[in-house]
């Protein structure tokens, strides 16, 4: 009888063990998140449309997460400029380092920061994608800059090498920008 205690007890620790690392690893895979509430998010806007010299302004939008390598669920707020680089250049942004640096910094002048969290977010292609995130009160701002050849564009000989265009040779009414800033609380 002793010996039968001894293996359901240790069958049930392998159990309980398997049952408690599933949960733990449910946890970080289908971590739920909650869009900014609306007022939040206005503020988080009204920053950016104060601090980055674009025009057109950010539009405000609330979406279900796409799928994603972070197994992050829920809903977003988003902030969403998208126009031709003859609507979104001007003498201070030429470059997609000068859009990160004006998102960057309007976020941080009303108290967002980097953090250790959102360093899992840092992705920079030579393609024209730069994405960060910043934090505050418990919640994230997610940028995705895109900046490519505007639809319809055919690239000239001199704008290319190896099948890649050069964005900075393009004039900006052939280059087209995507700006989102996706916040949620954790």
């Amino acid at each position: 009888m002793n010996i039968r205690l001894t293996y359901f007890a240790l069958w049930a620790g392998v159990f309980v063990t398997f049952a408690i690392s599933s949960i733990a690893h449910a946890g970080v895979v289908d971590q739920s998140v909650s869009a900014l509430p609306q007022a939040e998010c206005s503020e988080v806007r009204k920053g950016l449309e104060d601090g980055v010299p674009i025009l057109p302004g950010f539009r405000q939008f609330e979406y279900e997460f796409a799928p994603n390598v972070h197994g992050i669920k829920g809903r977003l707020c988003r902030l969403h400029a998208v126009g031709s680089g003859a609507h979104m250049e001007n003498t201070r942004i030429r470059s997609l380092a000068d859009m990160h640096a004006f998102i960057e910094a309007s976020l941080e002048h009303i108290g967002w920061i980097e953090t250790i969290e959102t360093e899992r977010f840092k992705d920079r292609s030579q393609s024209g994608k730069d994405v960060f995130a910043l934090f505050k009160n418990n919640a994230i701002c997610v940028t995705t800059i895109l900046i490519s050849p505007a639809p319809g564009y055919i690239p000239t000989p001199d704008t290319k090498s190896n099948k890649q265009v050069h964005l900075g040779a393009l004039y900006p009414y052939e280059r087209e920008w995507w700006v989102a800033v996706d916040c949620f609380h954790l």
